[in-house]
């Protein structure tokens, strides 16, 4: 039977790589420098291509993440939301190497390891012989570092600091690696924001976990009308099957209904039912599953068709309850298809979708991962209860970017002209260029970001740079027989003013004042 079932996955595989090349145009052309979609794309490899059409990028590999000055700033608005909330709920930050041993992510050191980590490894021998790899999810590191720590400190904490064994909340920003074929939403690396909480066995980890993921989504401007956070259970697939009359005694044959399950928003429904055939299903017991997909929405529903006294449908109430607490509940939708991490997941699961988009890739996910480190001891086995959950940059920047949720891109707050030294159309003696750089220091000391323009003599060429580079404002000096005079450009109306150059107060109180003005009304 499996020789056939492996026979159709590859035929049915193979198929749906064909149709998403051929309909999504989503897919890098090898060689190309930059893997964003659409006109980010175009504007980049117009930008950084054009000498290296036809040729492989050396600066990188194919799928890998680059950005220029623009997307990187929108990068950074993201990683900097990601710390703020970090901090803000009392997670501790920690930073680990990109390069481990490549045995903690195949599972030969034990500990967490998927088909998908091993699949998808970037794995090479160093020059002493050593396997390595690039990791491509954080929490086998994360979870090996606590083991390893733990046993190294005994308990104890240098410098009479809080020791890893106290605390319980941990986040990180990890470049993650996993040699996939690229495509919308999917590069070989990203930038992946993970926050778990250890030692905690009951359901509030998850329920902060939640509240975390929705105060986020809050944070950058979206509500529950258009990201859903889809809520499961490890234990429902087997119960879902008993409902049907599915044998679950085969572990290899319920590994692969898993992996099929999890197809049920990423193929069409003939693909989805010509797999689960494959899989020994009916027409008429596809057609049940189906509908218990559809229909198992709600916690009551789900408490209509499971037995209400089962260990899971109690965590999922639980969950349910807290986050109703929490004001958080309307977000959550239920999803009997969510088979996230099946390897090692044990308990709730949960993945974040687009309301408009529910087949793209997932903006976030994560779940409960209990006794995934073998022989614990003694205050190790704290480590034996963990909930976490990972969110990558790529997804939830596409999402951001088609909301325009980014702030408008800006290099600067206030561009000042000087012409270049020695240049002879200047008239500025050496006490005006001091004045001028009295006013640069003053705003930069007041915080306001200054873009010092000094490339050609002429202002009016710095004046079109400040306009391209996003700042509000401009400064020239205009000097005169008595003395020198700033001329303060306000870009987003043209208008400008003369202000004395011997009142540097003056001067750097009013350039405050409208970049404070500009700020406010890019606010509304």
């Amino acid at each position: 039977m499996f020789a056939w079932y492996t026979l159709g996955w590859f035929v049915v595989a193979w198929c749906r790589c064909l149709r998403r090349s051929r309909d999504l145009g989503a897919f890098v052309a090898p060689g190309a420098p930059f893997v964003h979609d659409g006109a980010i794309e175009a504007r980049m490899v117009s930008a950084l291509g054009a000498k290296s059409a036809g040729k492989v990028a050396l600066y990188t590999v194919r799928g890998g993440q680059c950005f220029l000055p623009r997307e990187q700033l929108e990068q950074r608005q993201l990683q900097d939301e990601w710390l703020a909330l970090s901090r803000i709920f009392g997670f501790a930050e920690y930073s680990l190497g990109v390069l481990a041993h490549a045995e903690l992510f195949t599972g030969a050191a034990g500990g967490v390891a998927t088909d998908e980590h091993r699949n998808e490894l970037y794995e090479f021998t160093d020059r002493k012989g050593r396997r390595l790899a690039l990791r491509g999810d954080v929490t086998p590191q994360f979870m090996a570092m606590l083991r390893d720590q733990g046993e190294a400190a005994g308990g104890a904490s240098p410098c009479g600091a809080v020791a890893p064994s106290q605390l319980s909340k941990w986040f990180t920003l990890a470049d993650c690696w996993r040699y996939e074929r690229p495509g919308h939403c999917r590069r070989r690396n990203h930038l992946q924001w993970t926050c778990d909480i250890v030692g905690v066995p009951g359901p509030e980890a998850e329920i902060e976990l939640l509240t975390m993921l929705v105060t986020f989504f809050r944070k950058i401007g979206l509500t529950s009308e258009d990201v859903a956070i889809h809520l499961s259970h490890r234990d429902i697939v087997p119960a879902m099957l008993g409902v049907l009359g599915k044998s679950t005694s085969d572990s290899q044959w319920l590994h692969e209904f898993r992996k099929v399950l999890d197809k049920y928003r990423k193929v069409s429904q003939p693909e989805f039912e010509a797999m689960l055939a494959l899989l020994g299903f009916t027409p008429a017991e596809t057609a049940a599953l189906l509908d218990l997909i559809a229909n198992c929405r709600t916690l009551s529903s789900i408490e209509g068709v499971f037995p209400a006294d089962a260990a899971f449908v109690k965590v999922l109430r639980r969950i349910v309850e807290g986050l109703e607490r929490a004001k958080c509940a309307d977000w959550i939708t239920f999803d009997t298809s969510i088979v996230r991490g099946s390897d090692y997941y044990t308990g709730a699961v949960f993945e974040c979708f687009d309301r408009s988009h529910p087949q793209s890739r997932a903006l976030a996910g994560g779940g409960r991962y209990d006794n995934c480190l073998p022989d614990l001891r003694g205050d190790e086995r704290q480590l034996s209860h963990a909930v976490g959950f990972g969110m990558g940059n790529v997804a939830i920047a596409e999402l951001l970017r088609s909301r325009g949720r980014f702030a408008p891109w800006s290099l600067a707050d206030v561009v000042v002209f000087t012409p270049p030294s020695g240049d002879e159309q200047s008239t500025s003696s050496g006490g005006d260029l001091q004045r001028v750089h009295d006013v640069i220091d003053g705003l930069r000391q007041s915080g306001l970001r200054v873009y010092h323009y000094y490339k050609s003599s002429k202002w009016q060429k710095a004046l079109d740079f400040a306009d391209r580079v996003g700042a509000p404002i401009f400064v020239h000096p205009d000097v005169g027989t008595s003395g020198v005079a700033y001329q303060v450009h306000r870009l987003a109306d043209r208008s400008k003013v003369k202000l004395d150059g011997d009142d540097l107060e003056r001067v750097v109180d009013h350039i405050r004042g409208q970049v404070a003005e500009h700020v406010e009304l890019q606010k509304t």
